[in-house]
């Protein structure tokens, strides 16, 4: 039985600075050309051309874009599935930035990105050093958690999951990473996969894919340390080298 790896990106990447560090590149590409894998991000593939090597993006299966509302394939889009929000959803969001009392708004705050939308009270225009002011303060006010909670109870449609350190991924319900498995399914239908995020509890945005495929036989689902922590890949390297050990 083969084994299927499937990465969020943020297991793999420094979370202020969104990129592979030289030492976690060198391993990664070397482990990768004995293993079959698949990429997964809430971002869409522009972005994630500027933090992963290409040459790493070539040896992957494919690349699941925009929490799975995307696949991209050899760099040919193979499915894209769209979402138009709404006009009260927009307002909605513009209300709580607004309101929001974290002082900075750096740009970019409302990213449709066609398949989901992305929020963020800073803005993904933020310099380093206001992502993880940002995010020092969201660990402590529970902002970005308070907001998905009230998004979902408002729009029963709709599913809001908190993604990286300064923003929050909306989707219409099912549009979500839990997609991933049954496409990688159609690919390697009788095989074990393996999931590895740094999201992968309730409320975070790996957590659909995590919760589906702890319900099914031959899954797996590692936590690559804390969530955003600077030194998650580290753990995403050990998890690697010992189920390596183990196989």
């Amino acid at each position: 039985m083969k084994i299927i790896y499937i990465f969020d990106m943020d297991g793999t990447l420094t979370p202020s600075r969104r990129e592979m560090t030289p030492d976690f590149e060198k391993f990664y590409s070397k482990w990768a050309k004995n293993h079959t894998f698949f990429l997964v991000s809430g971002s869409n593939l522009e972005k994630i051309k500027e933090q992963v090597p290409q040459y790493i993006l070539d040896m992957s299966e494919g690349v699941f874009t925009c929490g799975g509302n995307q696949l991209w394939l050899d760099g040919n889009l193979s499915y894209n599935h769209e979402f138009k929000p709404e006009k009260d959803l927009l307002e909605f969001l513009e209300v709580k930035l607004k309101d929001s009392p974290y002082p900075i708004r750096a740009g970019n705050h409302i990213e449709d990105r066609g398949s989901m939308l992305n929020f963020s009270i800073v803005g993904r225009d933020c310099s380093l050093e206001e992502r993880l002011d940002y995010f020092e303060y969201d660990v402590k006010s529970n902002e970005r958690s308070i907001i998905s909670d009230e998004i979902i109870k408002k729009w029963n449609n709709l599913d809001a999951v908190i993604g990286g350190q300064i923003s929050i991924d909306i989707t219409p319900k099912g549009m979500n990473k839990s997609q991933v498995l049954s496409e990688v399914k159609k690919f390697y239908p009788d095989d074990k996969y393996i999931f590895i995020g740094d999201r992968t509890m309730e409320g975070g945005n790996d957590y659909p894919l995590a919760k589906i495929m702890n319900e099914q036989e031959n899954c797996s689902v590692f936590q690559a340390g804390a969530p955003s922590a600077e030194d998650g890949y580290k753990d995403t390297q050990k998890i690697l080298e010992k189920l390596d050990i183990d196989e």
